[in-house]
């Protein structure tokens, strides 16, 4: 008996120690970070939690943050995950969100949140990763935006075994077509681990949709009892204007005017614009194209699948397809469109 309770009492020793070993504690100050609207300081309430960047579920619960704007958070990991510091501001129905990514790993974690550029420091993961972090935001202040994209690509490769590499990689999504077939390219040269996961596997996800000289990809929506597909106006050998847009997009309506003027224009030329309404109700889009008086043809009710179809988070998204299909431009707006159809029409 006095056997098994020594055995109890060093298991007990084993594991609390193991437990103290993957402790956290996090020390911010995000006053940098956060910013107010003139008038709305005193209104203004600020919440602080963590928030697990792959299941999308807090960490922590939130807790009112009191000036002077500093956050204090400790608990347990049983391993590193990459996280964000997530602050809550809401002001009567008003809110935003403001954030920090970084590692969650035993160890004592300090971040001083600045706009621009947040430092983290303290654990291993934070400071190899924050280090480099630090020479890409640098090189891009210079204007060196190759010297910044060499600086990211060298480290992922540098750490393509660790974690800190999925992060790097999820930092650089926001790329030119040109630049994701490269990105989609490092990511190959990851590890297993690194490929694998989550953040990995959605960034690809979104990578892999058709880019600028890639035949355009079909999607089909219902509506009132009709199928409609973008096949039945893209590669028909015409140039096709395709608006990703909704109603209650304000700089969607402020472009449809220009639009409106191009198909106009070049209708009579083997042209068209094709407005495809994404996430918005059926009737609302209906109420817009009257009110902002749209001429050219519409597909209604598209919801999310133009969205994942085509890779883009932000509307008015605006792709030019060429006669057979091919991509030709994307992300047009404004005087882009322009000067991209004055160079086809107008030699």
């Amino acid at each position: 008996m006095r056997k098994i309770c020594l055995l109890t009492l060093s298991t007990l020793m084993t594991m609390t120690g193991w437990a103290q070993e993957n402790n956290y504690t996090i020390k911010a100050d995000v006053s940098g970070l956060i910013k107010y609207y003139e008038g709305q300081e005193k209104e203004l309430s600020d919440s602080v939690y963590l928030l697990d960047c792959t299941t999308q579920k807090p960490i922590t619960e939130k807790m009112v943050m009191k000036d002077p704007k500093k956050v204090e958070l400790c608990g347990y990991v049983d391993g590193p995950k990459i996280i964000q510091l997530m602050i809550l501001q809401t002001y009567e129905g008003w809110s935003r969100n403001l954030y920090v990514p970084l590692f969650l790993e035993p160890g004592n974690i300090v971040i001083n949140a600045k706009a621009e550029s947040p430092e983290v420091v303290g654990t291993p993961l934070n400071n190899v990763f924050f280090t480099c972090n630090r020479k890409i935001i640098e090189a891009s202040k210079n204007g060196n935006l190759e010297m910044a994209a060499k600086h990211s690509a060298d480290y992922v490769l540098e750490h393509k075994n660790d974690l800190s590499a999925v992060l790097m990689l999820y930092s650089m999504r926001n790329k030119t077509d040109a630049e994701a077939k490269n990105l989609l390219n490092l990511i190959e040269q990851c590890s297993e681990s690194v490929r694998q996961h989550p953040l990995t596997v959605s960034l690809v996800k979104k990578l892999n949709h058709p880019l600028v000289g890639d035949m355009f990809k079909d999607f089909s929506v219902e509506y009132d009892g009709k199928t409609t597909r973008l096949s039945d106006y893209v590669g028909k050998g015409k140039y096709v204007l395709v608006d990703f847009w909704a109603s209650w997009c304000g700089p969607c309506r402020a472009e449809i005017p220009n639009l409106i003027k191009a198909y106009e224009q070049y209708k009579d030329k083997g042209f068209m614009v094709l407005g495809v309404a994404v996430n918005d109700k059926p009737e609302d889009t209906l109420k817009a194209i009257e009110k902002d008086g749209i001429t050219y043809p519409q597909i209604l009710n598209s919801e999310g699948i133009a969205a994942s179809t085509y890779g883009f988070n932000a509307i008015p998204y605006i792709v030019l397809f060429g006669p057979d299909g091919t991509i030709l431009s994307c992300e047009l707006r404004g005087d882009a469109i322009k000067a991209k159809l004055a160079e086809i029409f107008d030699k």
